[in-house]
C-alpha cells in the first residue's frame, strides 16, 4: 500500500469572484494505493493496482452523504429541508484499476487504466494535473478534459529497445444499449453493452536517453453514433524534457480537434524547474489558440509558479500560483461562483506528505 495526503489554503479567483478556504490537491492529488505483483517464474509476473482518489478536507465527498439543510419556516423557527445526496467524489477504487501480466514481451493489462497521455503531459511541466498547469482547460488527456482513464480497456506496453518505449490502449465504443440517449454516468450497468460509451484507441513512443526523454501521444475519441454523439476527435500530445545539472527544462505541445471542425486547438508550453537543496522552484508559460470558426484566432494565456520544500523525502511545503487569462473562453464555468472578467487565478500553500 502506497499513497499520497495533500492538502492547505487555497485562494481563487473565478473571472472576478473569490473564494478561500482549505482544500486539498493543490500540488498533487490525494490517493491510496493497493498494489500487487506476484513472480511466476521464468521472469513472468502477475500485477494489479486498485487506485482511491480521496478528499483530505471532506467527510461528505467520501461518503456521498449530505447533512441535512435548515430552512426558516412560517413562524421563525427552523425546519429541515428537503435532503438528497451528493455523488460520491471518493468511492472506493474511483481512480486506475488494472490487472495484467508482465515479462520480456513488455506488459499486458485490463481494466479502467491511466492514458498515456497522462505520461506526457507529466513529462512535458511539472504541476502535472495540479495547480499551475492549467489541466482541464488549456491541457488535456481525454477528449473532455475530465478524465485521465478510459473504462473496460486494454493496453499493452512494450519492452524498452534502445530507449525507446511503445505504448497501445483501446476502448470498444458501444451502441447497442437500449436507451442509446443515456450515457454511461447516469445509467450504469456492469454488463457490457448496456450503456453507450465512447470509442478510444491511443498509441504512445516514449525514449528515453540519459539527460534526455519524450513522449509522442495520439489518441482518437469516436462518439460516433454513441447517445447524440456525431463525430469523433483526436488529441496529440508532444513533450520532452532535458536536465542539465540542478535544472530541468521542459517543452509541451497539444493539439485538440474535432471532425466536424467545432473544435480546434493548439496549445504549447515551456517550463523549467531548478533545485536548490531541499527547495524545488518551478516555472511554467504557455497558451492555447483557438482556431475553430467559432472562436477563430481568440487565445487562453497560462503562467504557473510552484516551490516545494522538502522536510523529508516523502514529506513537503508547497506553494502553487497559476493565472489564466481565459480570452478563449475554455476554462469550464465554476457554476454559480464564475465573474464576468476572463481571467481565473488558484494560489495554494499547502503540505503533501506521500507514505
Amino acid at each position: 500500500m502506497d499513497g499520497i495526503a495533500d492538502a492547505g489554503y487555497q485562494a481563487i479567483n473565478y473571472k472576478g469572484n473569490s473564494v478561500t478556504g482549505f482544500q486539498g490537491n493543490g500540488s498533487s492529488t490525494s490517493q491510496l494505493n493497493i498494489r500487487g505483483t506476484e513472480d511466476l517464474g521464468g521472469g513472468l509476473k502477475a500485477n494489479f493496482r486498485i487506485e482511491t482518489d480521496w478528499s483530505l478536507v471532506s467527510n461528505n465527498a467520501n461518503q456521498g452523504a449530505k447533512s441535512t439543510p435548515l430552512a426558516l419556516a412560517t413562524g421563525g423557527s427552523y425546519a429541515a429541508a428537503n435532503d438528497g445526496t451528493l455523488n460520491n467524489g471518493s468511492t472506493f477504487g474511483n481512480g486506475e484499476l488494472r490487472v495484467g501480466l508482465s515479462g520480456a514481451f513488455g506488459s499486458v493489462d485490463f481494466g479502467a487504466i491511466n492514458q498515456n497521455g497522462l505520461n506526457a503531459i507529466a513529462l512535458g511541466q511539472p504541476f502535472g494535473t495540479a495547480i499551475g498547469g492549467g489541466y482541464g482547460s488549456v491541457i488535456r488527456v481525454n477528449a473532455a478534459g475530465s478524465a485521465v482513464r478510459e473504462d473496460q480497456s486494454f493496453r499493452y506496453n512494450t519492452p524498452t529497445i534502445s530507449g525507446f518505449t511503445g505504448t497501445f490502449l483501446k476502448s470498444n465504443k458501444q451502441t447497442k444499449a437500449v436507451d442509446s440517449t443515456t450515457v454511461q454516468q447516469t445509467s450504469f450497468s456492469t454488463s457490457l453493452g448496456a450503456y453507450d460509451k465512447q470509442g478510444v484507441q491511443e498509441i504512445g513512443v516514449t525514449y528515453t536517453n540519459g539527460p534526455l526523454a519524450a513522449n509522442f501521444n495520439t489518441a482518437k475519441f469516436d462518439s460516433v453514433g454513441v447517445a447524440t454523439g456525431t463525430t469523433d476527435q483526436k488529441v496529440n500530445t508532444l513533450a520532452a524534457a532535458y536536465t542539465m545539472g540542478a535544472a530541468k527544462f521542459m517543452f509541451l505541445n497539444q493539439t485538440n480537434k474535432k471532425s466536424d471542425g467545432s473544435v480546434d486547438t493548439g496549445y504549447t508550453s515551456l517550463a523549467a524547474t531548478y533545485t536548490m537543496g531541499q527547495t524545488v522552484l518551478m516555472a511554467n508559460v504557455g497558451g492555447l489558440k483557438i482556431n475553430a470558426a467559432t472562436n477563430n484566432g481568440k487565445k487562453s494565456d497560462i503562467i504557473g509558479l510552484g516551490a516545494d520544500y522538502n522536510l523529508s523525502k516523502t514529506t513537503a511545503l508547497y506553494a502553487r500560483y497559476e493565472s489564466i487569462d481565459d480570452k478563449a473562453g475554455v476554462i469550464a464555468a465554476a457554476a454559480t461562483i464564475d465573474g464576468t472578467d476572463t481571467k481565473r487565478t488558484r494560489t495554494a500553500l499547502g503540505v503533501r506528505v506521500g507514505f
